[in-house]
């Protein structure tokens, strides 16, 4: 019995050293453990249009444990495939397996360092990419007639010739006289004998300061051209357009210009977002 006691005695002994050197050690389930809250669902997400290709953006999440976030794509708005995995510091993303023309929808999930994914964003983010080009020169119809018009539906061909029969818009100028002393002046107009109408929508710093196409305040034949302004045109085929006057002079017009080739498709270029 003695020798029981004095076993019991070394063994209690023994355990307090080795917790006393080395701690307690207890087996806790790892699963009770994790952490099992997803990070808040991303916000603001919005789309860029582009020339081949489409950016999207979204506001930054908050969260201390926020391992990045995984952008979707659908071309229904309904079945989203994962296109991106990205870090936590991203806030952007560029899409450029994409077609002009086409139609695509965008959201964006939130990852933390625990693997837990929120719901993807709610917006409607959707965006039609869609070409562009810079430094288009026309020259007056009644000078250069064979370099004065443009097809946006074939841009490729560059300046051609006023009358023929794909030309959309053709450029040229007129004399007027204005005040009381008939004061002899150019203005410069932009002429469509297809059906093409026209709107000037003011002047604007940048070739994306304007978004949408506006509804309506359209006209037809012709309109007075000004340097800095934006214009957008509907083509009879149905299809959006719009030009960025850069250089005026009494031959020729510059501009920049961009073409939704998805017809009866509004967007033309939002503006970049604020980040």
């Amino acid at each position: 019995m003695l020798k029981k006691i004095k076993e019991i005695t070394a063994l209690f002994l023994c355990t307090i050293l080795v917790v006393t050197l080395f701690g307690c050690y207890i087996d806790v389930d790892d699963n009770e453990e994790k952490d099992r809250e997803p990070p808040a669902v991303p916000r603001g997400v919005r789309t860029i249009t582009g020339d081949g290709y489409v950016v999207i953006a979204w506001y930054p999440n908050g969260e201390y444990d926020l391992d990045g976030y995984t952008v979707w794509r659908s071309e229904n708005n309904n079945d989203f495939d994962s296109i991106a995995e990205l870090a936590a510091n991203t806030t952007d993303y560029t899409d450029r397996d994409v077609r002009n023309g086409r139609t695509y929808y965008y959201a964006v999930s939130a990852i933390d360092n625990d693997g837990n994914e929120s719901e993807l964003s709610p917006e409607n983010a959707w965006d039609t990419p869609r070409p562009e080009g810079r430094n288009v020169i026309l020259d007056d119809f009644q000078l250069e007639p064979e370099r004065s018009g443009f097809d946006f539906s074939n841009p490729r061909r560059g300046a051609i010739a006023w009358d023929d029969r794909s030309t959309d818009v053709y450029f040229g100028l007129d004399t007027i006289f204005v005040g009381v002393d008939n004061i002899e002046i150019y203005a410069r107009y932009l002429y469509s004998d297809n059906d093409t109408v026209m709107q000037d929508v003011g002047y604007h710093e940048t070739f994306d300061g304007v978004d949408f196409a506006p509804e309506l305040g359209y006209t037809e034949e012709f309109v007075e051209l000004f340097e800095g302004h934006v214009y957008v045109l509907n083509t009879p085929d149905g299809n959006f357009a719009k030009i960025h006057i850069r250089r005026l002079t009494d031959d020729d017009v510059e501009f920049d210009w961009a073409y939704q080739a998805d017809p009866e498709n509004i967007q033309l270029a939002p503006a970049k977002p604020n980040k």
